[in-house]
């Protein structure tokens, strides 16, 4: 959960806040007659109630609650980071540090930019709220400060940027520009406000030690005009892997003349579905006219050197083309590259699972789930130490037409039905009846093709059981019996979403 302390104080309080070096703090009144910016009137504090799954048992259901911090920005939205507002029931918003919340509600949400933007239909809110300027181009060097609201006074901690690089964006696989920032602040992970006087560097979303990471506010714009024009169709990303020149022999080898210079594609056909333009052992030499040196970076002309992916995400989007330049074959081509969107579907294990329950059958005791890193997650901060490491290893799969998913065993909940399996869990299932379980949807349709009177399930190379079978005759009665025992409103649920965005 995001959250930092929160609660209103007195007026006597307040009054000795004014005198705290790290804070700042003002009055929670409106502020009509000023014009000067002060980000006490830009930074919001957000109040986020959500629903909360388990992956462990996936039909249980908790609440969950997250603060966090917004800025407020041109045309009444106020700019977020997304992590925290999934499944979310309730939003609220306060200003200047006190006062009564409002309402608020989503604008447009996209997961995989980690990227949200939120407003209210409470016209008084606005009054005294300033817009902040968003930086573009954002600097790479110098001195910023992080603000938040913390316990009626607006955090102000100090911070020097470190540089700007190309991460994994918080919540996907894509890559995006980050800007790393070192601060003695702590816990800096719920979209805390990046500034440097009056304009807005970025938003936290996350830190390691004393290294802040925020999306920067460059990207944030691109993002915020795209989608006011209607411009925006989601993310975009190179669908191959890559290696930089370790030895320019390789280079050789392949026939590529001059200098050392470009990469050469490992893997390839990333987006399920769609043919890759992009072959093994192609070597990509420049990308909209930007050349791409050994080591995989290209010269941006705002940030300098920034790893390739950048090019994917900087100013376009998916469905969006680029110019590339490969040695292929002993000669140098032009291809035009369709930029695929990016979508959670398309990872064996799925990454995240977003405004949606979590996807179970249970039959006969037998609670079969997908196999997500939600459900990894459920081991714990070290999970890619502690769940199964036949789990974690399908990480490393594909997605396949005839394997769009994984599907595992989770847990049997005793019963008569299923005397002897009691002990079984974390088995991936290959096939249920006969039928190969490609995603978990398929397995509700071998169900109902018993085999002479016998649900037969069989699991994966290597699991640890060969086959489980259930008497098909017993099942349904069997399964009110349990759900009545263990309190399981219902013996599935399937969901065909792909939360990656809203419009």
């Amino acid at each position: 959960m995001i959250s930092f302390p929160f609660s209103r104080a007195g007026v006597l309080g307040a009054a000795l806040l004014l005198l705290a070096p790290l804070g700042i703090r003002g009055a929670a009144k409106s502020h009509h007659a000023s014009s000067e910016f002060s980000w006490n009137n830009a930074v919001i504090h957000i109040e986020i109630s959500g629903k909360e799954y388990s992956y462990v048992q996936p039909w249980a259901r908790a609440e969950h609650k997250v603060d966090k911090t917004g800025v407020a920005i041109a045309d009444r939205q106020i700019i977020t980071t997304a992590e925290g507002l999934n499944d979310q029931t309730l939003i609220r918003l306060q200003k200047q540090g006190g006062g009564l919340y409002s309402l608020g509600r989503v604008v447009w949400i996209d997961y995989q930019s980690n990227l949200a933007a939120l407003t209210t239909d409470e016209a008084g809110f606005w009054d005294g709220v300033q817009p902040a300027a968003l930086a573009d181009p954002v600097p790479v060097t110098g001195s910023v400060r992080i603000l938040r609201w913390n316990d009626d006074r607006l955090e102000n901690r100090p911070g020097d940027i470190e540089r700007m690089t190309v991460d994994n964006s918080a919540l996907s696989f894509v890559s995006v520009p980050s800007l790393k920032v070192d601060s003695t602040i702590s816990n800096a992970i719920a979209g805390e406000a990046v500034t440097e006087g009056n304009r807005l560097l970025g938003l936290a979303s996350g830190q390691d030690s004393d290294v802040v990471t925020a999306v920067p506010a460059s990207f944030i714009s691109s993002i915020v005009n795209a989608r006011k024009h209607g411009n925006f169709t989601g993310l975009g990303y190179f669908d191959f892997t890559w290696e930089p020149v370790q030895n320019p022999l390789a280079l050789q080898y392949l026939k590529v003349p001059g200098a050392p210079r470009g990469v050469i594609v490992k893997d390839t056909g990333l987006k399920p579905g769609v043919p890759s333009l992009i072959k093994s052992r192609d070597v990509i030499l420049q990308i909209d006219g930007f050349d791409i040196d050994a080591q995989g970076d290209y010269d941006d002309p705002q940030y300098g050197k920034m790893m390739l992916e950048n090019l994917s995400s900087r100013g376009k989007w998916a469905g969006q083309t680029c110019q590339m330049k490969i040695w292929r074959d002993g000669a140098e081509q032009t291809v035009t590259y369709t930029l695929p969107r990016a979508e959670y579907s398309d990872e064996l294990v799925t990454e995240q699972s977003f405004d949606h329950p979590p996807e179970y059958v249970m039959t006969g005791g037998m609670v079969f789930v997908r196999l997500t890193d939600a459900f990894l997650r459920s081991w714990g901060p070290t999970w890619r130490e502690q769940a199964p490491f036949r789990l974690g290893f399908y990480e490393t799969g594909k997605v396949k037409p005839d394997r769009m998913q994984r599907v595992v065993l989770s847990q049997v909940l005793p019963d008569q039905i299923n005397l002897g399996y009691e002990m079984l869990h974390d088995e991936v299932v290959d096939e249920v009846n006969g039928k190969k379980i490609s995603q978990i949807s398929d397995l509700l349709d071998a169900l109902k093709s018993p085999i002479n009177g016998f649900d037969v399930f069989k699991f994966a190379s290597g699991e640890t059981t060969e086959m489980a079978v259930l008497d098909a005759s017993e099942v349904d009665a069997a399964n009110q019996e349990i759900m009545t025992r263990f309190h399981i409103p219902t013996d599935h649920v399937l969901n065909a979403v792909d939360a990656t965005a809203t419009p």
